[in-house]
């Protein structure tokens, strides 16, 4: 018998069947009214169109999966959701929205799978939950041919006997127009001009009434109705997990001599590197500068992950002594943080800040808060959920960052760094940077003469801001017509 918890499932909806699909059917047409075509322009289609989009969908996923409001626990998860669908409404940011694209599905789907779980907040985190996980949110394939027969449902009137009548007529009308098309028209057109010339007419007057593009749509509304209701099936369903925690424990002299020898190699590491490790001052040529700095956070990127791992391979799952190791290591791995910081501090004080340097900057002084944490976990009683805690604290993270001002914030950095002597900014370089720092730009060009590059810069995103349609405007377009 398989060791992998059984599945158990309770009742679907709050709401009946024919609202939940007259709902998604609304979405679908709303999604085709707003959002169709982005794949043409580009993300900067996207503005309160996709926040409306998203809120709408959580509404009625939230409403159809639970008769409760969501609790504490829930909004843990939700509130991310909120903020990153929020963001489109806010910023012009192409870079960020072009990685929530691909971030807001995946959360949006493991927002419902966790929290329509019983007692999700009890779950051990280990790989069969996150297996599981895998599971139901690939699962909403095997809801397609339920939702379909639910739509279908929905939509055809009560009882058997009228089901059937309308399922024959739409036999009948569609071998009339098959053998018509076939058969009869060519035959009788053959036989008359006129009813040919007619023929001809009816035919182009159909084939410029339904156009190619019109088909697109009505084939993407069909398959985005049944996608999003076999999704509101999956994923809202109440689901029992229960599986005993893996407490499965490491050979402590197997794991003493790991943690111990990689410890060794770190100290080693770092002793080696004491001459570049707390540099005060930076080299004159870009790329020396450029490789002492970038070499330090490609050391943070990988270290870090490689700790992280150990840590949660090890926590709790060996001897007194090997946490004792473990606590020594996490500390040398804070310390190279603490140094691949300083050095992205420098780098930015005198080159300036950009979109690489800020998330790189970000994801240290996150992740060192994130080791602090993991530190102060090894001095508690109680074991912490460890991944658990990893998956919030960098989804909460990466949400932030998302509402956060970031071309802004590297605007106003950069102007002030400018002014300081020994600067080797470039403010040109900013022209990299989308609308949201249009009025910073104007705030400028009132103070000095304006340069050429810069007008042609503020023609651009004007341009940009006039060709949108209403719905895809953002809080930066509107403050652009000020």
């Amino acid at each position: 018998m398989s060791d992998r918890p059984a599945l158990e499932y309770g009742s679907m909806f709050t709401i009946t069947k024919r609202e939940a699909v007259f709902a998604t059917i609304f979405l679908s047409l709303y999604w085709i009214l707003t959002l169709w075509g982005i794949w043409t322009k580009d993300v900067s289609a996207l503005g309160w169109n996709l926040t409306v989009f998203v809120v709408a969908l959580l509404c009625l996923y939230t409403h159809a999966g639970r008769p409760e409001r969501p609790g504490a626990r829930e909004y843990v998860w939700l509130v991310p959701l909120l903020l990153i669908a929020l963001s489109f409404s806010l910023y012009e940011n192409p870079y960020i929205k072009a990685v929530n694209m691909l971030v807001l599905p995946l959360l949006f789907v493991s927002y419902f799978i966790i929290t329509s779980t019983k007692h999700h907040e009890s779950v051990a985190w280990n790989r069969l939950w996150i297996w599981r996980m895998i599971e139901r949110g690939f699962g909403f394939v095997l809801q397609i041919e339920p939702g379909i027969s639910t739509i279908a449902h929905a939509l055809i009137p009560g009882g058997k006997r009228q089901s059937d009548l309308i399922k024959r007529i739409v036999i009948g009308l569609a071998i009339l127009v098959f053998v018509s098309l076939i058969l009869f028209i060519p035959l009788l057109s053959s036989a008359d001009a006129a009813f040919a010339a007619m023929m001809q007419s009816v035919k182009e007057f159909v084939l410029n009434l339904i156009e190619l593009e019109t088909l697109f749509k009505c084939v993407v509304f069909v398959v985005l109705t049944i996608v999003m209701l076999a999704g509101l099936l999956q994923w809202t369903k109440e689901e029992e997990f229960s599986v005993q925690k893996e407490t499965k424990h490491m050979d402590a002299v197997v794991s003493g001599i790991v943690l111990g020898g990689i410890l060794v190699l770190y100290v080693l590491f770092l002793f080696t590197q004491l001459k570049t490790l707390w540099v005060y001052v930076l080299p004159t040529e870009f790329l020396s500068t450029e490789r002492l700095v970038k070499s330090g956070f490609w050391q943070l990127f990988f270290l870090s992950g490689i700790n992280v791992l150990l840590y949660v391979l090890y926590y709790r799952r060996t001897s007194k002594h090997v946490q004792n190791i473990l606590t020594v290591f996490m500390f040398a791995s804070l310390f190279l943080l603490l140094s691949a910081a300083k050095r992205m501090g420098m780098y930015v004080f005198y080159y300036g800040f950009s979109y690489e340097k800020f998330f790189a900057a970000y994801t240290v002084i996150f992740t060192i808060f994130l080791f602090m944490r993991l530190i102060a976990a090894l001095f508690q009683k109680e074991k912490t959920d460890i991944v658990r805690y990893l998956v919030v604290a960098f989804v909460w993270m990466y949400a932030v960052a998302t509402v956060f001002p970031v071309e802004q914030a590297i605007f106003r950095l950069n102007r002030r760094l400018n002014a300081l002597p020994n600067s080797r900014i470039d403010m040109l370089e900013l022209k990299m940077l989308s609308g949201d720092v249009y009025g910073l730009v104007l705030q400028e060009s009132a103070k000095a003469p304006a340069d050429e590059r810069w007008q042609e810069w503020v023609e651009e995103k004007k341009s940009i801001a006039d060709q949108k349609h209403f719905y895809e405007k953002t809080l930066t377009d509107l403050l652009m017509r000020k």
